[in-house]
């Protein structure tokens, strides 16, 4: 009877002490992410498409006794459009931030648990190397979706005002 209450009390510790850790560690990952991408959703692209799509607002506000109602409601629409395609691509890419920050965190979990451990360095460099490629893949193919939706918006307010 002895030995089993010690064993059952053994099991409790550690399942509690795991629990802390666990715990812990999932705190430590959240703020890495918020350390990470917590100014990602206020980039200076941001402000410069929102500027953009104010001007562009003002400016049909200003056409609407020059232009038909029905053309004024399409390009109240188109620009209504733009901006909710820039704020899918914007959340996609903060999302594409906080995968790969969290996969960063891992890794350097990993790493440290993996020194502590001395195993065979050379096998830690080949997958500290490729831990996180696909994640940040990811960021970067997200980032250039918005650097190439923003220039083709600029480019059809260039041809439209050539026009």
């Amino acid at each position: 009877m002895k030995l089993t209450s010690i064993i059952v009390i053994s099991l409790l510790i550690t399942a509690c002490s795991t629990i802390e850790v666990a715990n812990s560690s999932d705190k430590e990952g959240v703020q890495f992410v918020d350390k990470h991408c917590g100014n990602h959703q206020s980039q200076r692209g941001s402000h410069f498409f929102s500027s953009f799509l104010d001007s562009q607002y003002q400016k049909i506000t200003e056409l609407k006794g020059f232009i038909s109602d029905q053309n004024y409601k399409q390009l109240h629409i188109a620009l209504s459009q733009f901006n909710e395609h820039w704020e899918m691509l914007n959340q996609q890419s903060y999302e594409a931030c906080e995968k790969l920050a969290r996969c960063e965190f891992i890794k350097e979990q990993y790493i440290a648990s993996f020194n502590k451990q001395q195993r065979n360095r050379m096998k830690l460099d080949a997958d500290k190397q490729n831990m996180c490629d696909k994640s940040s893949f990811e960021f970067d193919l997200s980032r250039v979706k918005m650097v190439s939706f923003y220039s083709d918006v600029e480019r059809l307010e260039l041809v439209r005002e050539d026009q």
